[in-house]
């Protein structure tokens, strides 16, 4: 039973109130020592708390909020602020933006076991590449800027060989002089094949014809996303250590459709290592 108190208030010990509002002891105390849900009375002599009945309410408020992630210092600012409803909808987006970061890395982890295999393995062609001419785009670029990069410098270039009525020959690729990476700018070139060295019309949009040499390469060919290649990447540098072979020239990626036209999982993407051909295995 409860206890009356002072005024003739009934209040409930601190372990029928734990029962009744679906919360625990240590819970009730470290919400009464923060403030957020104080008892009503505490005995001088033995420290054990007591609650009012209309406390319930409040606590059952608490433990709703617990069970959706937020903090105390929220609680107290959504049952005693001015503005409940923005803190509720701040923690809304929050939670939100965890679902989809959790929706993220569960797609990830399903199209890992679609694939059946944890460590990516691919097949790798060793192959002889002639001389090739292309109009290209060069710029430095970092991580984060590398997907704006990447289309912008095929659209400088196609404008390019458009004001000039001349035909691709190939698929479009980029060169990676040197890789950005998460601390480190890079520097790339994206280019498109062209049949014949050609003089393209004077603008200031830096398009220039280069040549590329004859090479050979280790190379694999990635489907999917291009957010994901850097595990075709891997595969292709553990193919080239383990073979005894060195990296002699920049990589390139050849795109061999469109985004535009298939689904992501059905984008196809070459990527080609400059090797010594010389060392084998």
């Amino acid at each position: 039973m409860g206890r009356l108190h002072g005024d003739d208030v009934m209040l409930m010990p601190i372990g029928r109130f734990a029962r009744a509002c679906r919360l625990s002891v240590k819970s009730l105390r470290n919400y009464d020592e923060s403030g957020l849900l104080s008892a009503a009375y505490v005995d001088a002599q033995s420290g054990y708390r007591y609650y009012r009945l209309e406390q319930l309410a409040r606590a059952d408020a608490i433990r709703s909020l617990r069970m959706v992630g937020m903090s105390l210092s929220q609680i107290a600012e959504t049952l005693d602020g001015d503005e409940p409803d923005r803190v509720l909808m701040s923690h809304l987006a929050a939670l939100n933006q965890e679902r989809d970061e959790i929706n993220r890395q569960a797609q990830e982890l399903q199209r890992r076991i679609n694939l059946k295999e944890f460590i990516m393995t691919r097949d790798i062609t060793v192959k002889s590449n002639p001389a090739q001419i292309a109009a290209a785009w060069r710029t430095e670029t970092t991580h984060s800027e590398i997907f704006d990069h990447i289309p912008l410098g095929f659209g400088k270039v196609m404008e390019a060989l458009n004001r000039d009525d001349i035909d691709p020959s190939g698929a479009p690729f980029t060169i990676f002089h040197e890789a950005p990476d998460g601390d480190t700018a890079g520097n790339i070139s994206m280019c498109v094949p062209i049949a014949t060295a050609v003089s393209l019309g004077k603008s200031d949009d830096g398009v220039q014809v280069v040549e590329l040499q004859a090479d050979v390469t280790a190379s694999v060919i990635h489907r999917g996303s291009y957010e994901n290649m850097g595990e075709s990447h891997a595969a292709v540098w553990t193919w080239i250590q383990k073979h005894g072979h060195r990296v002699v020239g920049s990589t390139r990626e050849i795109y061999l459709n469109s985004p535009d036209d298939v689904a992501e999982a059905d984008i196809l993407t070459e990527i080609l290592f400059p090797i010594d051909a010389e060392e084998a295995d």
